[in-house]
């Protein structure tokens, strides 16, 4: 005998007068009674079992409650006649208060006699719930038996009995007889005869005839309500006879504001269908049938696919394997529908429209994107007839998908257009809500390609929905897109804030092994990293990063890693050529990069970007006129502001190099037609708007326009405060410089902005523009000091260096300068912008 502290303490310190013990059979009512009546005193118990005649149980029962102190324990109240006992229990009830105590323990609530002690809050309710062992109680009962069970073990059991007292030592005799094998805990956890009988002779044994064969026939399905329990006993009372099981014999629990407000005890459930195997299996195969087809219908579908296994409903488990496929497209997680496939027979794969897509789904989340591709193609090219809802929605979502895996992203707009659930299936159920979540990000993908940020947003504002926020895999793919779209229009602020997101819910994931999908947030990180030179540790692995699922389809996520990495070889390594070579390699093997307005942008200016960095200054004027490039011919006119401002960005940055002979250009020229003034204006990049305001200042300041230069400045500066630019400036580090230390020596609010400004390009080895080798931190550090009237001894004394050290600095500062003395060092650092 288990005693269980936490049952005696509430028998003990109860403040109410009336105690209801109500639970079905072998919850362990009578046994907890003995406990409270040894350990209470005076107690009068008595049990309608042990007194046949109920006219002299309730004269004892009037007898010890006329005491002034006393506990009266009345057992098994349910074997007592309805009606002549619902009023005299009641005379009894009314008697208890003070220091006399009624406890009564039934099957089922005398409803009628409890309602006005109920009302009155004088009665204290104990129930199945608080009666069933949980699992530290069910560990020590098994503990106490000598059963040697695993810890998994034995949570199983728990789990498969609900900590029904007697179903755990009925289901465990085996074991306590000594057989331990994993086949005999398999076995136990099935059925065994010893608890049948009990079942039978117990649990059911006041349960009359109609109610019991309502039992049988429902418990193929854990979960019920009324209108299945019609479907399955043909009856239109079910709702009444489902009430009458909650109540006797309880073994059917009421779960309030459910879809379904019935669930059976999962061990009373398992021993009606053994029983209803052993007297009808042809019954149990056709109603297994009818429930898995109405699961199927109200979107149930992985309640649906166990009972189409055991009724053989071959068809509604593929319905359910592909219903299981449009949730795993939300998800991640495909376990579920690999397991239901291997159920199926081989017959059933190729004949079955909804296992062909499904197969499908399975390629594409699995990365198997040749196969699925394959599968595609077969089935658009020989589509199934008649299909239903869900199957056509699927087929659409799949021909979409195919398409834009070729790169042809307009043509799966077009199919994209229409949404699924508008006209379709029921938009509750949970597999037209997962093929939403997907198609929605499908659509986004391809109107990020084809360069419609706004459309962007609102369609991923539009797949919002609360039952896939809480799902890792689709909060990653919507935050993966809008960190791109971000990073494209500039708008660093809000690139950093998604991909933060993005990161802590990877991080999070990982921690539970359940990551499924990082795609090119990896990359959008790098990009806001090289524009603002805030190089944060990554939660992330970069390596695995690649082989992460994306979002985006393979070909618009292979050009924006490579796109990533050419500007990163460029920046990080000073690789023109590598860079150059990465870009041209990519566009030969991607002719859709043209057509895709968002990349070709990315592309065009990292090109762009390279020719300048490479002295190739004619070259980078005819990739920003939409001309034929050194390699291809290439048409990048998307019809947006972009395109104005990459031909101005690439002008002024040939007119602040000495290399290019163009440094007589006017200011103005390229820019009086350009809306500098308004930030994030839709189709134009906030990072080309800031460089060419930043050309423009150089431009005006160059051209002892003063007043200009500092306007564009302070335009530029409201951008950078708000995003952090630090890129744009160290491009032109050598003509920007003179612009900022003229808004320095003026009062402004910008001016602790400008300060750091100078200060970061100040320590940058790539400070001073175009060094073909550029000086290292150090020699930035002495260079310093060489106006200043310190001499040698001085300067080593400062840098506590010794003359040797200093000597050896110097010869290579005055090398990378291109200079003989300190003085020629000092102007040239001057004309270079460096001091």
């Amino acid at each position: 005998m288990i005693a269980r502290r936490r049952l005696l303490q509430v028998g003990r310190g109860a403040p109410e007068p009336i105690t209801l013990i109500s639970a079905p059979a072998g919850y362990g009512k009578t046994t907890l009674l003995r406990q409270w009546a040894s350990s209470s005193s005076p107690v009068v118990r008595l049990d309608p079992a042990e007194i046949i005649d109920q006219w002299q149980l309730w004269q004892q029962v009037g007898e010890a409650l006329s005491r002034s102190v006393v506990t009266v324990i009345i057992d098994d109240v349910h074997l007592l006649e309805r009606d002549r006992g619902t009023i005299l229990l009641r005379d009894a009830l009314r008697r208890a208060g003070g220091k006399r105590r009624l406890v009564i323990a039934t099957r089922s609530d005398p409803i009628l006699a409890l309602h006005e002690a109920r009302m009155a809050g004088k009665v204290l309710e104990i129930r199945a719930d608080q009666l069933a062992f949980d699992e530290d109680e069910t560990r020590l009962f098994l503990a106490a038996n000598h059963i040697a069970v695993s810890a998994e073990q034995a949570y199983a059991l728990w789990v498969h009995t609900e900590g029904w007292p007697a179903g755990l030592r009925l289901s465990t005799t085996p074991l306590i007889s000594g057989a331990h094998s994993e086949e005999a805990f398999s076995t136990l956890l099935q059925g065994d005869s010893a608890v049948g009988s009990y079942l039978m002779g117990q649990a059911l044994a006041y349960t009359a005839d109609d109610l019991r064969e309502f039992l049988l026939q429902t418990s193929v399905s854990e979960f019920l309500d009324a209108e299945l329990a019609d479907e399955l006993t043909g009856r239109s009372d079910s709702a009444l006879l489902l009430e009458r099981a909650h109540i006797q014999p309880g073994f059917l629990h009421r779960l309030a504001d459910r879809r379904w407000p019935y669930r059976y005890h999962p061990m009373f459930r398992a021993l009606l269908l053994a029983e209803l195997m052993r007297t009808a299996p042809d019954e149990v195969r056709r109603l297994s049938a009818l429930a898995a087809d109405w699961f199927s219908r109200h979107g149930e579908h992985v309640r649906a696919a166990p009972l189409a296994v055991q009724g053989q409903s071959w068809e509604v488990l593929a319905d359910s394997v592909l219903a299981g496929s449009c949730v795993a497209l939300a998800t991640g997680d495909w376990g579920w529908v690999r397991s239901t496939f291997a159920q199926l027979p081989d017959s059933n794969l190729e004949a079955s429209p909804s296992l062909r897509l499904a197969s499908i789904l399975v390629k594409r989340g699995a990365g198997a994107r040749t196969e699925a591709i394959g599968s595609a193609a077969s089935i658009i090219d020989d589509p199934p007839l008649d299909g239903t809802k869900l199957q056509t929605a699927v087929l659409k979502f799949v021909e979409a998908w195919l398409l834009a895996e070729r790169g042809e992203t307009d043509e799966a707009l077009q199919i994209l257009e229409v949404h699924p659930g508008r006209d379709s299936a029921p938009a509750s159920t949970a597999a037209v809500t997962g093929l939403r979540s997907a198609w929605h990000q499908l659509q986004a993908a391809s109107l990020f390609a084809d360069g419609a940020p706004n459309a962007v947003q609102a369609v991923l504002n539009e797949s919002r929905d609360p039952s896939t926020e809480s799902y890792a895999n689709a909060q990653l793919g919507d935050l993966e897109i809008r960190a791109w779209a971000a990073v494209v229009a500039g708008d660093l602020r809000s690139a950093q804030h998604y991909v933060n997101r993005a990161a802590a819910i990877i991080e999070r994931e990982s921690a539970r092994g359940a990551i499924d999908h990082a795609g090119t947030t990896w990359f959008a990180r790098q990009w806001v990293e090289m524009e603002t030179h805030d190089h944060a540790p990554m939660q992330f692995d970069h390596a695995a990063e690649r082989h992460s699922r994306s979002a985006f389809p393979q070909p618009i996520s292979q050009s924006l890693e490579t796109i990533t990495d050419a500007r990163l070889r460029l920046i990080r390594d000073h690789d023109s050529r590598g860079c150059a070579l990465m870009l041209d390699d990519l566009i030969s093997a991607n002719p859709h990069i043209p057509q895709w307005s968002t990349i070709g942008s990315l592309w065009a200016i990292t090109r762009i970007d390279a020719y300048l960095a490479a002295g190739e200054f004619s070259n980078a004027l005819d990739m920003a006129l939409n001309s034929s490039t050194a390699n291809s011919s290439t048409d990048f006119s998307d019809g947006s502001r972009n395109q104005s401002y990459l031909w101005a960005w690439a002008m002024q940055r040939a007119a602040l190099d000495p290399r290019a002979g163009m440094l007589g250009m006017n200011p103005e020229l390229l820019i009086s037609s350009l809306p500098l003034e308004s930030a994030l204006l839709t189709g134009r990049s906030e990072a080309l708007r800031v460089r060419v305001l930043l050309g423009a200042a150089s431009l005006a300041f160059r051209a002892e326009m003063l007043d200009r230069a500092l306007h564009y400045l302070r335009l530029a500066l409201q951008s950078t405060e708000a995003h952090g630019w630090r890129r744009p400036y160290i491009e032109i580090a050598a003509a920007i410089t003179p612009v900022l230390e003229a808004e320095r020596r003026r009062i402004t609010s910008h001016g602790e902005q400008v300060i750091e400004l100078l200060t970061y390009l100040r320590r940058q080895p790539m400070y001073g523009g175009q060094l073909p080798d550029p000086l290292s931190v150090r020699e930035l550090e002495i260079l310093q000091y060489l106006p200043t009237p310190l001499d040698q001894r001085e300067l080593c004394s400062a840098l506590f260096i010794s003359r040797n050290t200093l000597k050896t600095h110097l010869r290579s500062t005055y090398r990378k300068l291109g200079v003989q003395t300190r003085r020629e060092a000092v102007l040239r650092a001057e004309s270079l912008g460096i001091l």
